[in-house]
């Protein structure tokens, strides 16, 4: 017979007691520096968001340049979440978000040619 010590017990209430708490799509991403590998870093606003489709499991980012599917690179439901994607024509994009909400997105262009770009930002979950 298992008998829990009351040291365990306590242990387990409370982490029970802690809130619980999933990190997982929609994201919205502020990115607010542009880097391009020939002209440098400079300040810029591009927004993003990271969405899923209405009960069909499939994840899109979402820009001004339109909507792409994209898949998750990482375990669900948990920082750092990686997503990628080749939607539209031409482009590519990798997409991180880290533990703390720091962002990175490349976005790879291949129609002509290949150049990269990479933001710099933050991401908040939406609920």
């Amino acid at each position: 017979m298992f008998r829990a010590s009351p040291s365990a017990l306590f242990i387990g209430a409370a982490l029970a007691a802690l809130p619980f708490s999933t990190v997982a799509e929609p994201w919205l991403c502020n990115f607010t520096v542009e880097c391009d590998p020939t002209a440098g870093c400079a300040s810029g606003g591009f927004t993003a968001q990271v969405i899923a489709a209405d009960h069909a499991d499939e994840l899109f980012l979402s820009t001004a340049m339109g909507d792409s599917p994209v898949i998750r690179l990482t375990a669900p439901d948990s920082l750092p979440a990686s997503y990628a994607g080749a939607g539209r024509a031409g482009t590519a994009e990798l997409v991180t978000i880290e533990a703390d909400r720091t962002a990175i997105m490349s976005v790879h262009l291949f129609d002509g040619d290949a150049a990269a770009i990479t933001y710099f930002g933050t991401c908040e979950e939406l609920t």
